[in-house]
Parts: structure tokens; sequence; C-alpha cells
């Protein structure tokens, strides 16, 4: 288990070096969202890429205009990996997909 979270951070890293060098907006080496290429709808996790160069270039207001979710989903995330106990850890499963399935609702309802 240590030599995967081990290969986790390699992993991480590696991709924060990546954006912090390279503007995703500007640079075509990404895919596009594959679900909002099949419906035209933006999912919970469009502009994370953009949101996260533009966190480690310390610009935070940009990067809550990209995906205002994207630090808490974050930290949701790291969170599962510590719970021990499976009926909380299904709980905090539960309770975060459904507030990703209602932000992907919500960003896509026009507001005029």
């Amino acid at each position: 288990m240590k030599l995967f979270f081990l290969y986790l951070a390699l992993l991480a890293a590696a991709c924060a070096v990546l954006l912090l060098v390279d503007d995703p907006s500007r640079s075509g080496w990404l895919p596009e969202c594959l679900f909002y290429k099949i419906t035209g709808y933006l999912c919970y996790g469009c502009g994370s890429t953009r949101a996260l160069h533009a966190l480690l270039h310390g610009h935070w207001l940009d990067s809550l205009r990209y995906n205002v979710l994207l630090v808490p989903t974050l930290v949701w995330l790291g969170t599962l990996f510590f719970i021990r106990d499976r009926a909380v850890f299904l709980r905090v499963l539960t309770a975060g997909v459904a507030v990703l399935v209602l932000f992907t609702v919500a960003r896509n309802i026009p507001l005029s």
C-alpha cells in the first residue's frame, strides 16, 4: 500500500509540473471533455485542469471561476483514503457523489 501511495504521489507531482509549465487553455495536448463533447453540457470536472493551473500559479480567484468545487473535491477524495469504517466510507462517498451530481445539474441551468 505504501508503494501505491508513492506512485500516486509521483504521478501527482509529474502532473503538477506539467500544469505549472504549460497553460492548458493555450495548449492542445489535453483531450476535450468527453461528456461535454457528446452532450454539450458541462460536467462537474469541466474547468478543473485550468483551475489547477491557476492554483499552482497562485491565482485563487481565477481557479474559483474555472471550477468552484475543485479544492473541496480534492479534499473529499483525500479524505476517502483515510476512512477505515465501511459504513462511514459509504456515507461520505455517497454524499460527495450527490454533491457532484447536483453541481453538474446546477451549472447547466441557464440563468436567463
